[in-house]
């Protein structure tokens, strides 16, 4: 099992969106309706964030998107949004922390609900920063 990781494009988002990163709009549900899938792919033809294609052995299995936060004393690649079942994100960690290296980044986060915490958590050693909460009024 060989994975890559190939980076899409502003130009072919469209195209990228109508060959399964679509899937990425049920990711956006887990951040409480802070963004839509809609609004993301807009982000994402703009060049604001980072789509990159995840492959196995040369089929699509999955789906990240990025972005590099330059924080006053880190430099971070953030996972914004991801989907791969199957735990196709494990066997690309190593390639995203290398991407994440070679872009100058000295940690890595990314953003998840408490079931997806305990997964990440059962395979490598994410640590909680910190929680956020909200309430409407």
């Amino acid at each position: 099992m060989t994975y890559q990781l190939h980076i899409v494009p502003p130009a072919f988002v469209d195209r990228a969106w109508k060959d399964g990163a679509h899937q990425l709009a049920r990711a956006c549900a887990t951040s409480g309706g802070e963004i839509t899938g809609e609004q993301l792919k807009l982000l994402l033809s703009r060049g604001e964030r980072c789509l990159m294609r995840i492959d196995r052995d040369g089929q699509a299995v999955g789906w990240a998107v990025t972005r590099i936060d330059q924080l006053p004393n880190v430099r971070v690649l953030h996972v914004c949004e991801l989907v791969a079942p199957g735990g196709h994100w494990i066997g690309c960690f190593d390639l995203l922390a290398d991407m994440a290296r070679a872009s100058g980044c000295s940690e890595m986060r990314c953003s998840a609900g408490p079931a997806q915490a305990r997964l990440y958590q059962r395979h490598l050693p994410w640590q909680p920063l910190y929680t956020t909460m909200r309430i409407e009024i």
